[in-house]
């Protein structure tokens, strides 16, 4: 949680600092008009999502080789047409449509529609909250895809009420504001000074209930000069996808780890990275706005908020054991067939090996299943759940 800056990134561009420095004059105007420092979730709830301004809400490419980090729609196709796989499984019992949420560059979209069986027709919803991500998902759909899929497409501005089918969110969870804490003779949580600085300060009430109620959970209690961060805002966001699903699946994937794992001693700083340019560095005050900022999932508060909202736990694995089971090898087999050169054969070994290597995203990113009635067994998980894990 070193809030030093690392030297061995690329300068921004004039303009760029410009935006950043826009953004950090409201957040310093801000602070002066409520007379105190935001708390850490506040702070990244306005670098990221600031209309016009954070880093999801401007203009800056973000994914893929031109921006700050790769996401495994970016990776290949494969990963979509997988994800599509299991689409199809749970609409031929149900019917009703895809919904992804934060459909980020567009690329999971366009993987999971050209990959759609002769005769599918279902419709693909997305929920984007960037209107500037909006412009660019539509123009990299209405360019790769035939008309009759791009127009299955509708964006949305809001949750759907009594939605039925499947509810995809790629890489969203992460990007939920955390609060961070640090153990001291009580809780402290970590505030966002007007210099971009941090200040300790007594943790709020909800925050040391949740800090508490984890040590509980693993069975120990966190060491004095430990640091980490809690995501609260976890609950809520699951709430509103339980009261817009009727019936159907959510499938959740992203980084993170059971809670036991997540609050290991090993983690004594957290898990909180910023992303810029395909560098990693743990300064979240650097450059406001141009920068992404992330931490892992604790996917056992996951599967807790789920039950306390109704919905059930389908599985829980590995995106390899996820992806692998969702025919990613036919799938590649297939595309190969397809391949005329020995440099395109590789590169496509290459996109498998990445997305399902221990050591690349195979292992990193885990998969979660929820439902809301629908009981059946999932294709996902038929070789692999570690739901005992939670």
């Amino acid at each position: 949680m070193s809030d030093s800056a690392p030297i061995s990134l690329p300068e921004p561009d004039a303009v760029a600092l410009e935006h950043s420095e826009r953004l950090k004059a409201l957040l310093t105007s801000r602070m002066d008009a409520a007379e105190k420092a935001l708390s850490f979730a506040e702070f990244m709830a306005q670098v990221l999502y600031e209309p016009g301004l954070g880093y999801y809400m401007a203009g800056a490419a973000k994914f893929g080789a031109s921006g700050d980090f790769i996401t495994a729609p970016e990776v290949s196709p494969l990963f979509g047409a997988s994800m599509g796989v299991q689409a199809r499984q749970v609409l031929a019992e149900i019917g009703g449509g895809v919904l992804e949420l934060g459909a980020g560059s567009g690329r999971l979209a366009v993987s999971v529609l050209q990959a759609s069986e002769p005769g599918e027709c279902y419709p693909y919803l997305i929920l984007e909250p960037s209107a500037e991500l909006v412009v660019r998902q539509k123009t990299l759909l209405r360019e790769a895809l035939s008309d009759a899929q791009f127009n299955r497409v509708t964006w949305l501005d809001t949750l759907p009420t009594d939605f039925t089918g499947v509810i995809l969110a790629n890489e969203v969870m992460d990007a939920l504001p955390v609060e961070r804490f640090r153990i001291g003779s009580a809780v402290e949580q970590i505030m966002v000074c007007r210099d971009l600085t941090s200040e300790i300060a007594v943790a709020s009430t909800d925050l040391q209930r949740v800090v508490r109620a984890v040590e509980d959970d693993i069975g120990r209690a966190l060491p004095i000069g430990y640091s980490s961060e809690l995501c609260l805002l976890l609950r809520p966001w699951l709430a509103g996808l339980a009261a817009c699903l009727a019936r159907g699946a959510i499938i959740l994937v992203d980084y993170g780890y059971p809670r036991h794992e997540y609050y290991s001693d090993e983690r004594v700083n957290g898990t909180l990275a910023c992303y810029y340019r395909h560098r990693v560095h743990y300064d979240p005050y650097l450059y406001p706005g141009l920068q992404d900022i992330t931490a892992h999932v604790d996917f056992t508060r996951v599967a807790e908020s789920a039950v306390t909202l109704d919905l059930e736990l389908l599985g829980y694995a590995s995106q390899s054991a996820y992806l692998l089971d969702n025919d990613l090898l036919q799938l590649a087999e297939a595309q190969q067939l397809g391949l005329k050169s020995e440099t395109d054969r590789i590169q496509l070994a290459r996109e498998v090996k990445t997305l399902t290597l221990p050591g690349e995203m195979g292992e990193r990113f885990q998969v979660m299943a929820l439902g809301k009635r629908y009981d059946l067994p999932l294709r996902g998980f038929n070789t692999q759940d570690l739901s005992h894990r939670l």
